[in-house]
């Protein structure tokens, strides 16, 4: 039901606890804003070179999402990094663990993030 008010543009302030993280009353505006872009329409019309970096560990966001934007955008490069999450941190796939992750800045970025991303850029030159 919250996504479904999201989605039409509804603020809902029956979110609950668990959820309260990324539904919170003051993220819901920008949240209604997303659900009105389209991702494969705007990477398709991108001109420039373009890395989807997918983390195997993302609960916010599926590999099946950064395959559709692969498809979408055929010339870019897609890394699908091992274990890593949305923020970008090595973290097993543990709903604790994940959601922890988000506010313990002192976890250390996903070490196999900086190898997919040099090899882009090595193909820039």
């Amino acid at each position: 039901m919250l996504i479904e008010h999201l989605s039409a543009g509804q603020l809902d302030d029956q979110v609950p606890p668990q959820l309260n993280v990324v539904f919170r009353p003051s993220v819901q505006p920008y949240l209604i804003s997303l659900f009105r872009q389209d991702p494969a329409k705007a990477i398709a019309a991108v001109k420039v070179p373009v890395l989807i970096v997918q983390g195997r560990h993302d609960i916010q966001v599926s590999e099946a999402d950064a395959r559709a934007l692969k498809t979408a955008q055929p010339d870019a490069r897609l890394a699908l990094i091992d274990g890593m999450n949305h923020v970008l941190r090595i973290v097993p796939m543990d709903m604790k663990a994940q959601v922890d992750s988000y506010a313990n800045p002192n976890l250390p970025l996903a070490w196999n993030l900086t190898p997919a991303l040099v090899k882009f850029i090595d193909t820039l030159h």
